[in-house]
């Protein structure tokens, strides 16, 4: 039967979580008692496209639902963000696909021929994710709007929030900023500060640069006897990341205690938009505490280093510019290169290692791809098909925590949601009107090919022509990411690594599965012969004997299923 290469087979469900999980939207919508008035329009709209077959993601409610029932905050105890958007978002979590998902024309690539010689079925997708966001898939458009964000935020027509893509995350986790933000969410006069600066530390790997980052590659590479992809891989590039940041000066935190805490923010700054702060400060304490410590640990080293260039320089209304450079440091450690980068190195070493059979023409045949023939392009792909930054948002009618670091995150004064433009870059990467009609397929492309369309970096978030380029929103550290990702790909040796595990793939953030690289022979390859009770060095199947007549007979060992 043919594979749905948006949407990876799933185990099937039971008819009657099918029918709980479809029922989500509504009881997360009905959480708070409202008009019964509201019931026949959700239950119609819930129902008209229900499948029993695909529940997750046929299961919707209307906008007219919605704006009845009041669009309730979602969650316990009063959560944050409005169940509409909170809905939309979870059955990514629940494995749906983001083709599936923001696309409509019910094909494995979200398109279909328009009769002209283009595609069409996935251009925009209206109220998701939430109430009057709006979604754009279209690589044309992508490209076209990002390069306005630059003056629409610099002349206040444009603004940004606390969020990571599509994500709107809980401003608790940034306590020594005004406003409480990601870096992202900084006002213009903080960004035209702190990007200046990033750009020059973070901006360029020349020759040198690429040459010591594959000498670090292949030294932690042979350091190890077994790889936790993406525990360790993570660790690798924040030491690099630190190094570049602070040189010549130690860890202020150890690898593994930074990247743990780091997985605890991504999650909870997440998750915990379900909760009361109250609640918050209860589930996330040890969190924040730790944090709290990393960042009083960062701090002086940032003072030493860049104290002397940010004083005098207007970081309102933080009070403190090395404060705020701190947390931008920091964000740029916890969600930038210091988890896009890592993202893209484990999905590629998935591809590399994992098996890609079960999800038919999607990859190329397991065993078949080898990293070193174009590294470059290799991780190139691998950050085009496994979008590390899946959204560019901005809202156009901003929400009341524009002027009130305490207000909603998602709706205006007048408790109705603010207007919110975002752009799928995830979803751009693919569209078969640039990329061709294997846009949905995992194929390594011509540099050229990446150079011209690529919109994963925000690449084309460009206007020197305002504020001399300090309000270009575009990755500054495009380049330096590339490099570390062509690095890593040229020292890796391929052949040396394989997994007994069985990590899956859907499409939709992390991607992949966690999984473990060992030191040992994949099936096929020649083994040494061990006793019965020795481990064998087969990531699977044994060693085994095969009688080879080529001439002379002679005894070959391989490992073998």
């Amino acid at each position: 039967s043919k594979v749905d290469l948006a949407r990876p087979p799933a185990p099937p469900l039971s008819p009657m979580r099918s029918i709980a999980l479809a029922l989500l939207p509504l009881a997360a919508s009905l959480a708070a008692p409202r008009d019964l008035r509201c019931a026949r329009e959700c239950a119609d709209s819930l129902f008209s496209d229900f499948q029993l077959s695909d529940p997750i993601a046929s299961a919707s409610l209307s906008r007219e639902c919605w704006i009845c029932l009041g669009d309730p905050t979602a969650g316990i105890f009063h959560g944050q963000i409005p169940a509409s958007a909170t809905t939309d978002l979870l059955r990514f979590k629940l494995g749906v696909g983001y083709t599936e998902g923001w696309c409509s024309a019910g094909t494995p690539s979200g398109w279909e021929p328009d009769g002209e010689g283009g595609f069409t079925g996935c251009e925009v997708k209206h109220d998701f994710p939430g109430l009057n966001s709006t979604s754009h898939m279209s690589h044309a458009y992508v490209k076209a709007e990002m390069a306005k964000l630059p003056r629409l935020q610099y002349e206040g027509k444009a603004w940004r929030g606390n969020e990571l893509g599509f994500i709107i995350s809980n401003e608790l986790f940034w306590p020594r900023v005004s406003p409480r933000t990601v870096s992202l969410g900084s006002t213009p006069s903080q960004h035209m500060v702190m990007r200046p600066i990033v750009e020059r530390v973070f901006g360029k790997c020349d020759a040198t640069c690429t040459s010591a980052l594959q000498t670090s590659a292949r030294d932690w590479a042979a350091a190890q006897d077994s790889i936790s992809v993406q525990e360790d891989v993570t660790a690798w590039v924040h030491t690099e990341l630190v190094a570049r940041a602070f040189p010549n000066r130690a860890l202020p935190v150890p690898a593994a205690d930074f990247v743990a805490l780091q997985s605890s923010i991504v999650t909870l700054s997440t998750l915990t938009q379900l909760l009361s702060d109250d609640v918050t400060q209860l589930v996330a304490g040890d969190t924040f505490s730790k944090l709290s410590a990393t960042f009083d640990a960062y701090r002086p080293l940032v003072e030493e280093v860049y104290g002397d260039e940010l004083r005098g320089a207007d970081c309102a209304p933080t009070t403190d510019c090395v404060d705020l450079a701190t947390s931008h440091l920091l964000d740029l450690l916890f969600f930038a290169g210091g988890l896009s980068v890592p993202s893209g190195l484990s999905t590629g070493l998935w591809v590399l290692h994992g098996d890609t059979a079960p999800y038919g023409e999607a990859f190329p045949a397991p065993g078949s791809l080898r990293a070193r023939d174009d590294p470059g392009a290799f991780f190139y792909e691998s950050i085009r098909f496994f979008a590390p930054v899946v959204g560019l948002p901005w809202w156009t009618t901003p929400p009341a925590r524009a002027e009130d670091d305490a207000a909603s995150q998602y709706n205006t004064a007048a408790g109705v949601a603010g207007v919110r433009t975002i752009l799928n870059l995830a979803l751009a990467n693919k569209d078969p009107n640039v990329w061709g009609e294997d846009g949905h397929l995992f194929r390594v492309r011509p540099h050229a090919e990446y150079a011209s369309h690529f919109v994963g970096f925000a690449d084309f978030a460009l206007d020197d022509d305002v504020a001399g380029g300090k309000m270009n929103r575009a990755c500054p550290a495009k380049s330096l990411a590339l490099a570390m990702g062509k690095a890593f790909f040229t020292a890796w040796e391929q052949e040396e690594w394989c997994t007994k595990d069985s990590p899956g793939y859907t499409e939709a953030t992390p991607f992949v599965d966690p999984f473990t690289l060992v030191r040992g022979v994949v099936e096929g390859r020649r083994c040494s012969p061990r006793w019965p009770w020795e481990e064998s060095e087969c990531c699977r199947g044994t060693c085994r004997p095969e009688i080879v007549i080529q001439g002379v007979p002679y005894v070959e060992w391989a490992c073998r299923a």
